[in-house]
């Protein structure tokens, strides 16, 4: 059996699976949550403190495996960069989350619609499938890699205190210094950690190298959790919503996303960033990250801000939103630099010939040259030798007396003076000779 000219086989189907597997566990959690929410409300209930047990150990395995898979050599490498590492910082700490301001006014019914997207709206880029995407469209990946380390770091930083100024605009009151304690002990902390591992233990290199697929599912699997867990606490809220109100919040999260490809489509065009370093901020300047997002829910009040499953909708929908349309103008930027590289290559190897030929016939009128004065040479010695051996025999043929070392000395001057006049070697014996 074929799909699309493809021949299905386990190996195909692994492949597919293995690509998708974040979409797929995504829609996965979220009807096993809708459908039956039971084990996820069991587990979403052990708790220390504020903090849920299953879900903190997720999150903390998501930025520990990031940490671990960070280079520095691909870091440092996008330094130079200073233009679009700049304006990368800026537009996805400042900028972008300037339009939760707008969201949270959307007088969407539930009004956790409004603040899921204002939420997503404040996070910063995503943290795995931003790099890959810029590596299928064959962007600066190093620099990529280091708006999404920068901006997430930063992130923790700044998230909290633009979170509370966004929802304040909805009477949400938030207390940011202990939102950013709790980010700091489950994100940056573990990330960090994750670090600091693979540069102290050559071990870690080797293993995250072998393991890249692995570890990608394990940290695509501990988000699924996570999201799982949040879709089965709020399952009995969800299901009152009507299709209307779903329909016109997942309308409103690909219009979000289409907002930012446009203005910071234009940013960098206006910045006349190179197009390598330009694929990279389009793409990373224009997504959000879902586990930032999620995490930030977790420890969001729920008697302040409303259910965490409604609010987590529009998070996931923002996130499979960009994941398949940046997928899809990806694979176009990635077809358009393969034609590239194919007609550079052509081009180089059309010159290669062309250089090729003219080197030859360098070669070949070099060695008709030498073949002409090689033999101008033979002809001139041959001409010496006869002209010589005819006088001999003259001299000998008078009764001459000439010894054999004066008849060399003439031989001698004839060589001398006919390599001025190659065409005249008797003549130049005949005249030594006299």
């Amino acid at each position: 059996m074929k799909i699309g000219g493809a021949e299905i086989t386990p190996a195909w189907v692994k492949a597919k699976a293995i690509k998708h597997f974040l979409p797929m566990g995504l829609v996965s959690a979220l009807i096993l949550g809708l459908a039956w929410p039971w084990p996820g409300k069991e587990i979403s209930s052990w708790k220390i403190g504020d903090f849920r047990i299953v879900q903190t150990i997720d999150v903390i395995i998501i930025f520990f495996v990031s940490g671990m898979g960070m280079k520095t050599g691909d870091i440092t490498a996008a330094l130079t960069a200073y233009t679009s590492l700049a304006y990368g910082l800026v537009a996805i700490l400042g900028i972008t989350p300037l339009m939760g301001f707008l969201m949270v006014e959307i007088p969407f019914s539930p009004s956790e619609f409004s603040t899921g997207l204002a939420l997503f709206c404040c996070v910063p880029t995503t943290l795995t499938s931003g790099v890959t995407l810029v590596t299928q469209a064959k962007g600066n990946t190093a620099l990529a890699l280091i708006l999404t380390v920068g901006s997430n770091l930063l992130g923790v930083l700044t998230t909290p205190f633009m979170l509370t100024a966004v929802l304040g605009e909805a009477d949400i009151s938030l207390d940011a210094t202990a939102l950013l304690l709790k980010l700091v002990i489950t994100i940056f902390i573990p990330l960090c950690i994750g670090k600091a591992f693979r540069e102290n233990c050559s071990p870690v290199v080797d293993f995250t190298a072998r393991n890249k697929v692995s570890l990608s599912i394990l940290n695509n699997g501990c988000l699924i959790m996570v999201v799982w867990q949040t879709i089965s606490r709020s399952q009995s809220t969800i299901v009152e919503q009507s299709a209307g109100r779903l329909f016109s919040m997942i309308a409103a999260g690909i219009l979000l996303h289409c907002v930012y490809l446009a203005l910071n489509g234009g940013a960098t065009h206006v910045l006349k960033l190179p197009w390598n370093e330009r694929k990279a901020v389009w793409l990373l300047t224009s997504q959000k990250t879902l586990p930032v997002a999620i995490t930030v829910l977790s420890y969001l009040p729920e008697e302040d801000v409303g259910e965490h499953g409604l609010i987590a909708i529009p998070c996931i929908i923002g996130h499979l939103s960009q994941l398949f349309m940046d997928a899809y103008i990806c694979s176009k930027w990635g077809e358009m630099a393969d034609k590239e590289i194919a007609a550079a290559a052509s081009a180089l190897e059309a010159e290669e010939e062309r250089a090729g030929e003219a080197a030859s016939e360098r070669i070949e009128i070099g060695e008709s040259s030498k073949s002409i004065v090689d033999v101008a040479e033979v002809a001139m010695r041959l001409s010496c030798d006869i002209a010589s051996e005819n006088h001999t025999k003259a001299l000998e043929a008078a009764g001459d007396q000439e010894t054999g070392a004066q008849i060399k000395e003439i031989e001698i001057e004839c060589i001398t003076r006919s390599s001025d006049e190659p065409d005249n070697g008797s003549g130049a014996f005949m005249a030594a000779v006299q």
